[in-house]
């Protein structure tokens, strides 16, 4: 039996070579990736003026015989691009991306590099881009009104982007703004939402005084990012910071309410609020 015991302890350390050598077996090699800078490249995280040019100077080398493709694709919120997506039957891939930075003031971009090889393997490589405006003077609009959703044939929504007026049925990807009273309610119920997942934080009334670039309204909104929703009530008087989430290379208002007509009667719907805002359209 102590033979035995002895046989079988010392089979056990060449067992254990055997396996570990065997997992190594499987172990393919990945491709890899690399961002240079020449000059005008970007090769990490960075903050981007939203809708500039940008550039990557991309080398991919294969970490077998062949790479098999290459894509770039930018992420941001829900949104997904597809930059570049090519195929490739060489050991390296050079190539310098230019395009139009994505994403609006706000967004965080990720964008992300992947060559696949031709053995199968892959490898990523992800850079974030920050997107912030450039600094330009804002528009100004005044006398503006949103009417109850429940009026006949009234502006029941607004386009913040292009100071458009709105009426009910039309695109909701552009309603910035839309009544939020229920459908059918006998009383307005003065709230805002939106058709498109625009958010709203109330300011202040100096806020919207010393808005006049760009770059107020953007670091207001670092600000406020974190309290702003998707849906808010109103009084004659206040100030309202909106984020359009429509994809414009400057999506933040400040909105001051001049006016809430509020009617007493029920069934009469011709409810409404007058506004003005400021921010830079995209006409």
């Amino acid at each position: 039996m102590k033979l035995k015991w002895l046989f079988m302890a010392a089979a056990l350390p060449a067992m254990a070579l055997v396996s570990s050598c065997g997992d190594g077996e499987d172990d393919l090699p990945k491709p890899t990736i690399s961002l240079t800078d020449d000059g005008s490249s970007i090769t990490g995280n960075a903050e981007v003026i939203g809708g500039k040019e940008i550039s990557f100077n991309i080398s991919a080398t294969a970490g077998s015989e062949s790479l098999n493709s290459f894509m770039i694709v930018a992420e941001w919120g829900d949104n997904m691009e597809t930059v570049l997506d090519t195929s490739i039957s060489g050991k390296t891939f050079s190539y310098v991306a230019m395009f139009d930075a994505y994403g609006s003031p706000g967004d965080d971009v990720k964008y992300k590099f992947t060559a696949k090889d031709g053995n199968g393997e892959s490898t990523t490589k992800t850079v974030t881009l920050a997107v912030v405006p450039e600094q330009v003077s804002l528009d100004g609009i005044a006398n503006q009104k949103v009417f109850n959703i429940n009026s006949q044939g009234q502006h029941i929504a607004f386009d913040l982007t292009k100071a458009t007026p709105m009426l009910d049925g039309t695109a909701p990807a552009e309603q910035d703004i839309k009544d939020g009273t229920a459908s059918g309610a006998q009383q307005w119920g003065k709230t805002w939402t939106s058709g498109n997942g625009t958010t709203f934080v109330k300011v202040t009334l100096n806020d919207y005084n010393n808005a006049s670039d760009t770059k107020y309204l953007f670091n207001l909104y670092k600000a406020n990012k974190d309290q702003m929703t998707t849906e808010i009530a109103f009084e004659e008087g206040e100030v309202i910071l909106a984020r359009s989430a429509q994809d414009v290379e400057f999506n933040i208002f400040i909105i001051k309410i001049d006016k809430v007509v509020d009617l007493p009667a029920i069934g009469n719907n011709n409810d409404y609020v007058q506004f003005g805002f400021k921010g830079v359209l995209a006409i």
